[in-house]
């Protein structure tokens, strides 16, 4: 019994010791505490994009929207080329940077020219990569500046009308199709919001 009891007491003694070491996880128990967890290079590493994410909805006279077809896309966490994969242009937010400053470097990186903002379209609250992602699409305007596009991501820019658009989705060729059909849609009805509900910098920004 002496022998017995000395066992399970060095058992129970390493068992202590192994569940010390072991880190207790945070609890979140407020959903929304996700989205006010800071943004880090740590954060990156471990879970892939940001979780926040801008996007700009361009049109010209004729009522076109302007797209960007993909050179690369990840397809269930796997980066793969595509052929005729359109999208409207849009990426994660750096470190610190606010969503309207994302916007306008997607449009410099995606479209390879200067936007102005002119109101928000949509807000999308869901997944990106099986992240948890909030996604802001601006309305935009093209200025006069002309920048290099990226050509590792982006393949090329067109514009297509509505209908075009449409075509598109019914052909599988829109990625993230229900949030493209959400802008146009929202666009078309006149369902802008103004730029100062995100209470960025507005002071700074031009017009």
């Amino acid at each position: 019994m002496g022998i017995y009891q000395h066992l399970m007491g060095m058992i129970g003694h390493i068992s202590t010791q192994i569940l010390l070491k072991i880190e207790t996880p945070k609890v979140i128990k407020d959903r929304s505490e996700l989205f006010r967890l800071p943004f880090t290079k740590q954060h990156r590493k471990r879970w892939g994009d940001s979780w926040y994410r801008a996007g700009v909805v361009v049109t010209n006279d004729k009522g076109e929207f302007l797209l960007v077809e993909d050179l690369r896309c990840r397809i269930n966490g796997v980066w793969c080329t595509v052929e005729d994969h359109w999208n409207i242009p849009s990426g994660s937010c750096e470190e610190d940077e606010q969503f309207i400053d994302a916007a306008v470097r997607e449009a410099h990186e995606e479209l390879g020219r200067g936007v102005e903002l002119k109101g928000i379209c949509a807000i999308k609250h869901g997944k990106h990569n099986d992240d948890p992602c909030l996604l802001i699409v601006f309305v935009a305007e093209l200025t006069d500046e002309h920048f290099e596009f990226d050509h590792r991501e982006i393949k090329s820019q067109r514009w297509f009308s509505e209908d075009a658009i449409y075509d598109l989705n019914r052909q599988g060729k829109l990625r993230s199709a229900d949030l493209v059909l959400q802008v146009v849609r929202n666009y078309r009805s006149g369902l802008i919001i103004p730029l100062e509900i995100l209470n960025e910098r507005i002071a700074e920004l031009p017009g």
